[in-house]
This record gives C-alpha cells, sequence and structure tokens, in this order.
C-alpha cells in the first residue's frame, strides 16, 4: 500500500471588468501543463492554513477561503498524492510574482480570464471545472 500525501492549495479568482479570472501556476519550463498553487502540510496545520500558506509563498497572492472544492488524487512511483483544494478569492491588490531560477517550486504565477484557460495538469482538470461551475453560480 502507498504512502498517502496531502497537498493543499487553492484555485483563486478575481473580478475584473472583462470576467473572472483565476490564478495558475507553472512548475517546470518543459512542461506546458498549468494548475494550482498548492503544496504539502505542516505539521499542526489544517487543511486550510495550508492552502492560504502555499498560495502566498508561490504567488505572493493573500486570500480568503470561500469553500472546500471536491479532492483529487494522484498515484506516482511511491506514493498516493491527495489534494485537497479550495475556491478563494484575492484579498490584496499584489500581482502575482514569479521566479525563472531552477531552484524555485514555480517558474510562472498569471491570472487567465476563464474563458481561455491555458492545458491544465490532467488531474487537476476536475478541480477547475468545480471551481468554474461555482463561479458561474455566484454571478
Amino acid at each position: 500500500m502507498l504512502p498517502l500525501i496531502f497537498s493543499c492549495g487553492a484555485v483563486v479568482y478575481k473580478k475584473t471588468p472583462g470576467g473572472s479570472q483565476i490564478l495558475l501556476i507553472k512548475q517546470f519550463a518543459k512542461d506546458p501543463s498549468w494548475g494550482i498553487p498548492k503544496g504539502h502540510m505542516e505539521r499542526g496545520e489544517t487543511y486550510t492554513e495550508t492552502a492560504i500558506r502555499e498560495v502566498k509563498e508561490e504567488t505572493g497572492i493573500d486570500i480568503k477561503i470561500i469553500t472546500q472544492l471536491p479532492h483529487v488524487s494522484i498515484i506516482r512511483k511511491n506514493n498516493k498524492k491527495i489534494v485537497v483544494p479550495f475556491l478563494a478569492i484575492q484579498t490584496c491588490d499584489n500581482q502575482p510574482r514569479s521566479d525563472s531560477s531552477e531552484a524555485s517550486e514555480v517558474i510562472a504565477a498569471k491570472w487567465f480570464n476563464t474563458e481561455s484557460l491555458p492545458g491544465i495538469y490532467h488531474y487537476q482538470q476536475p478541480v477547475i471545472d468545480a471551481a468554474l461551475i461555482l463561479l458561474e453560480l455566484r454571478k
């Protein structure tokens, strides 16, 4: 049985005059896929605390959690990763920061219009889909 690893993050959105946008990150230059900012829980953290911390660490954006989204999982060589995602709203005026150094976990963080999203990691697509449905209902 593979060990379970929990990763928490958020689909962060903001409203603009042109419509809603969501914040996505790119982790690897050679991989065209984008995903949500997320990361591993630290001892004593809750899911929401982890999501808030990871979004801030990876993008520089402060957020407020709105609701939890459905979990997704991926089986990797040495473990089963369970992603606990949330829908969140940006609570600051900061622009997402990117770091193109190889030591960084994130090489790009960008806002995308919900109408024109880039390619998403396959296992994270259900998270994005659930968030988009909720955003449509929140209009």
